[in-house]
């Protein structure tokens, strides 16, 4: 069963890596944009009045509707770096966080007004900057993230093999959670007209599965530097999810504060091996 889940998987993600898979969703995304502006334009003109759903749809919304669509295709990238490495997993869901905080501020020009004056909507525009900025400095940081990252073979390689597949179901179940998710905010949306995706509840079912993999990384890893990091991975995880439901400027605070949290553990675990391998050598000289 494990080995029937684990090739599935394998195979999930390499149709999800490959050229043909980014084209067609390229135009999704392309098809999205384009189909919600012209309902958009449509609805400025009344056309789909008697369509309740149609209806609510804006301009704004194509930039809205794309992101989310391209968040989700963001998660399910996520799901797939999951099995490679837990600083790969951590690496992905700072991406997500960027993304999140740029749809955050596109969501604030639904509330811009052309006939206003600028002062009286410098607090709109103040949000779509700090969200903005935010975006753009955690972007800036997931790259020295990546850059302090070094894989180490830490168990021999039947244990390794064994670990990948027991990550990749636990990936697996995190992908159905994210399906089931976003299967629910289709529904609440088809009852109330309103479409909020649950980011934190992804993020929740990251916590958890996040826990499992550090509890069943016992098994296989004993440095304490190791034990460490995939422990503090986990808080990272939670600091995410607590950004993402805190109120403007607090989740921009908690946001980049978590990703230097993440390349302060990345930094100070390859001081530990280095340290480590210095001691090793001078014992063997």
């Amino acid at each position: 069963m494990i080995k029937l889940i684990s090739k599935i998987f394998d195979w999930c993600e390499l149709y999800w890596d490959s050229k043909q898979n980014s084209r067609n969703l390229s135009y999704i995304l392309v098809t999205v944009f384009i189909v919600t502006l012209l309902i958009g334009a449509g609805n400025h003109f009344a056309l789909f009045k008697s369509f309740y759903l149609l209806s609510q749809i804006n301009y704004n919304d194509a930039i809205e509707f794309s992101f989310n669509f391209l968040l989700f295709f963001e998660m399910i990238g996520l799901v797939f770096a999951i099995p490679q490495s837990i600083a790969s997993s951590i690496a992905k869901q700072f991406q997500i966080m960027s993304l999140i905080f740029l749809r955050t501020s596109f969501e604030e020009l639904s509330n811009l007004s052309l006939n206003s004056q600028f002062h009286e909507q410098i607090t709109i525009i103040s949000r779509m900057a700090v969200d903005a900025s935010a975006a753009l400095i955690i972007f800036l940081l997931t790259l020295w993230f990546y850059s302090l990252q070094k894989h180490r073979q830490i168990t021999d390689e039947t244990e390794k093999t064994r670990f990948i597949n027991l990550k990749k179901i636990i990936a697996t179940g995190v992908l159905i959670g994210l399906f089931i998710s976003v299967l629910l905010d289709i529904i609440k949306y088809l009852d109330t007209g309103f479409f909020h995706p649950s980011y934190p509840l992804f993020y929740l079912i990251l916590i958890f599965a996040d826990m499992l993999l550090m509890l069943a990384a016992f098994r296989y890893v004993i440095h304490y530097p190791s034990i460490f990091r995939y422990s503090a991975f986990v808080l990272i995880t939670i600091f995410i999810r607590i950004a993402l439901l805190a109120p403007v400027y607090y989740n921009v605070i908690i946001g980049i504060g978590t990703v230097l949290f993440g390349i302060g553990v990345a930094y100070i675990h390859n001081l530990f091996f280095e340290g480590r391998l210095k001691h090793l050598n001078k014992a063997n000289a």
